[in-house]
């Protein structure tokens, strides 16, 4: 009896291993880079108006931690700016509708296949400027398509201090200048 149970015991911690991992194994945040968390694996292509797709989208959203409340998803996904259609595998991504990407950004991607593919989406932390984003998993069905949702615009500093050597040359151009001025005589002119 008491083998039984022990047996039963280890089956259920084996199926709970595996239930895990199968949820693990959802989306891979190396498969873009500098990916730093990801939502997904989602059966199928819901960067569209589907029946629920803004729905899924939206909680997707919210486990990266984006508020989507606002988002028009029609014209969203309707703009050939921020939306890429017909990739074909494609490894580089540019939205001509933010060519300038920064900071927390966060794109969908449909990953083409079989049975409609899947889809994620990918939270990205650009501490520079970027104007392209690198795909670099090795997904077998390859880009299909991809949607900008958000990136934070860029807006540079005031110009940064001046380096030393440039202060340096700056002192010395001062004292040429000082020294010039002192050593002049002055001419006295007689009516």
């Amino acid at each position: 009896m008491q083998s039984i149970k022990l047996a039963l015991l280890a089956t259920g911690v084996t199926l709970g291993a595996l239930a895990t991992s199968a949820q693990a194994a959802t989306c891979l945040t190396s498969d873009v880079s500098g990916a730093s968390a990801c939502s997904g694996y989602v059966s199928g292509n819901i960067f569209n108006n589907g029946q629920n797709n803004p729905a899924t989208v939206t909680s997707m959203l919210a486990d990266l931690g984006f508020d989507a409340s606002g988002i028009n998803f029609g014209s969203l996904y309707s703009n050939s700016g921020l939306k890429l259609s017909s990739l074909n595998g494609a490894t580089s991504l540019s939205f001509s509708g933010a060519p300038e990407l920064f900071g927390e950004t966060f794109i969908g991607i449909h990953w083409g296949g079989q049975g409609g593919g899947q889809s994620a989406i990918y939270k990205i932390d650009f501490s520079d400027l970027a104007s392209v984003i690198e795909i670099i998993g090795k997904n077998p069905g390859g880009t299909s398509n991809a949607v900008l949702f958000s990136t934070t615009p860029y807006t540079p500093g005031p110009g940064g201090v001046p380096e030393p050597a440039t202060w340096a040359l700056m002192i010395m151009g001062f004292g040429a200048i000082g020294a010039t001025m002192r050593h002049r005589q002055a001419k006295v002119r007689f009516a």
